[in-house]
């Protein structure tokens, strides 16, 4: 569940704050007041390129088509950036002569305060057909990795109406489910300040841009289609495992409008002569606290998602701590009633070259036990744990047929000589000795 979170989040979020800050950017653009009602390009952008980018993924995984998604993503990329730049152009030099006849309205819209819309038709035209391709282009990419987390929502060792497949696409829902609030936070913010969309969305636009530039750089390297540095490699390198550092930084920007916003509002006075006057500059008031609360609350959640979260998301599980056992004679000697629970067993054997050996023990039923080494031919010694009753590969995650433990085949513990005697499970030193090599 929490892998889920973490990365259906982590996909979505920098491009959520962006496209929150875009739609109200884009409505200044056409002339318009972004707390009023009005065509909206971008939200319709947004959701083409969530079905366009569906629909892709659908085809790709079960048509006998097959699409080089690399050699797609350069295509789409290059033009995607090169509109950023169109765009951002349309909304500063467009929008910056609605915000100031804003401010002459003083809170009004502007028909109401006899004010005609300052951008011509032909303008608003592309200004919307330029907020609309860009969304979608954005959406589209960065849907596609999403949609593929579900497949992952059944893992090998589950079923489709386990718990853990509902606990994934819970979390999954989760993070598309906060990516949303965020962004539509952001909107929120800027109908009450429009000054703020034209800089956040330049702000988050920019970073997202990088991103973009940057994996346009990576793919061209990896075809080999430029050459770079041995440092500038390391560095991109390093950059590809800190992604989340571009998310962080329009998170951090989009943080300081909401405080600036909260404080705005703390500081507005609400005193008038008409008590009309006063409940309209308190509803005011209310609406912005209100809603800088709700984006700082949804900043914060996501900063903990993708710190916290990713940290117990990612960490590596660790094998349980080896059983005592005895040595009689040749043999390695376990009592059947320290094993007869049904639960993983785990034992560490030195060898007289010094090289430690584990084997594990798992009673199947009754006096029927499955023993073998914790390693298997395929992924090596990586071991196994136990897991809501099942035991699972380290490495491939892979659960184990508990009934087939013992015996050789797919990921299964290698098997070992044993036998069972008054009361005790005794492993041979020899075959222990023998085993070094699959630990060395």
């Amino acid at each position: 569940m929490l892998a889920q979170l973490v990365d259906a989040l982590g996909s979505l979020i920098l491009v959520a704050l962006t496209i929150g800050a875009l739609a109200p950017s884009v409505r200044l653009a056409c002339g318009g007041d972004p707390a009023r009602p009005g065509p909206r390009p971008v939200v319709w952008g947004a959701l083409t390129g969530a079905v366009i980018g569906l629909a892709f993924i659908i085809v790709h995984q079960f048509s006998i088509i097959r699409f080089d998604r690399q050699r797609l993503t350069l295509t789409t990329l290059e033009p995607t950036v090169g509109l950023f730049v169109v765009l951002l152009a349309l909304v500063w030099f467009l929008g910056r002569r609605t915000l100031g006849l804003l401010r002459g309205a003083q809170g009004n819209s502007l028909a109401s305060a006899g004010v005609a819309n300052p951008i011509p038709a032909p303008w608003r035209v592309v200004a919307s057909a330029a907020g609309f391709l860009w969304a979608l282009a954005v959406v589209f990419r960065a849907s596609q990795s999403v949609y593929l987390q579900i497949w992952e929502w059944v893992p090998s060792s589950s079923t489709l109406f386990s718990s853990t497949t509902f606990l994934n696409a819970l979390g999954f829902l989760t993070g598309v489910g906060l990516a949303v609030v965020a962004g539509a936070s952001v909107s929120m913010m800027c109908t009450r300040r429009p000054f703020y969309a034209p800089v956040l969305f330049t702000i988050t636009g920019l970073v997202l841009t990088a991103t973009h530039v940057f994996l346009i750089i990576r793919l061209l390297y990896s075809l080999r289609v430029i050459r770079v540095s041995k440092q500038t490699a390391t560095a991109m390198s390093w950059l590809v495992n800190h992604l989340n550092l571009f998310s962080f930084v329009a998170m951090a920007a989009t943080a300081v409008a909401a405080m600036i916003l909260l404080v705005q509002a703390r500081r507005t006075p609400t005193g008038a002569d008409a008590a009309s006057e006063q409940r309209l500059k308190r509803a005011g008031v209310r609406s912005m606290s209100r809603r800088s609360v709700l984006s700082l609350g949804a900043l914060a959640a996501t900063a903990g998602v993708l710190t916290i979260g990713e940290r117990y998301a990612t960490q590596e599980v660790e094998l349980s701590a080896p059983e005592p056992f005895d040595v009689k004679g040749d043999n390695v000697v376990v009592g059947l009633d320290a094993i007869s629970d049904a639960h993983l067993h785990r034992f560490e054997y030195q060898t007289s070259a010094g090289t430690t050996v584990r084997f594990i023990a798992i009673q199947k039923a009754g006096t029927s036990f499955g023993v073998g080494l914790d390693a298997c031919e395929i992924c090596g010694p990586s071991g196994y744990y136990e897991e809501d009753g099942q035991v699972i590969c380290k490495l491939c995650g892979v659960a184990m047929n508990i009934a087939t433990i013992g015996f050789k085949g797919g990921c299964n513990p290698i098997p070992i000589d044993y036998t069972i005697a008054n009361g005790e499970l005794s492993v041979p030193i020899h075959v222990l000795e023998s085993s070094a090599d699959v630990f060395a």
